[in-house]
């Protein structure tokens, strides 16, 4: 079935449940509010100047496979930390790699991508990603 939004609350809800990413992220004990502030499901973002880490899931441009009753979906999770702590990044996607590679989300499983590496951010921040593909039938 086809719901783009299910799918990034699911992953939202995953990500922002393990304590391992909460606390490189600041983020334990606190509000859900702040969380879901700094664990989003958008690419775009405007306010990291105060030093805050952001995760942030969102989708790619889906693409064509062979079999056209199928797509290749791409969902892409980059995370942006102030770039003295670049090492958490790296922690963080480690761990976003152990929580999503080959596991079933909404029926379907996600397998990654080779990772991203270094990706442009902010002046002062560093961000790296990874992707994750999965198939979703027309």
């Amino acid at each position: 079935m086809y719901n783009p939004s299910q799918d990034l609350t699911t992953v939202q809800s995953i990500l922002k449940s393990n304590t391992k990413i909460l606390s490189l992220l600041d983020l334990v004990n606190a509000e859900p509010v702040t969380i879901a502030k700094r664990i989003i499901k958008r690419s775009q973002w405007n306010d990291l100047v105060s030093g805050d880490k952001r995760l942030c899931v969102y989708f790619l441009p889906a693409r064509k496979v062979r079999n056209e009753s199928f797509f290749e979906e791409i969902l892409e999770i980059d995370c942006h930390v102030p770039a003295t702590e670049d090492y958490k990044s790296w922690q963080i996607q480690e761990q976003v790699f152990k929580l999503l590679h080959k596991k079933k989300v909404n029926k379907r499983y996600l397998y990654a991508e080779p990772p991203l590496g270094e990706l442009a951010t902010m002046s002062g921040f560093f961000c790296c990603g990874t992707r994750f593909k999965f198939y979703r039938n027309i």
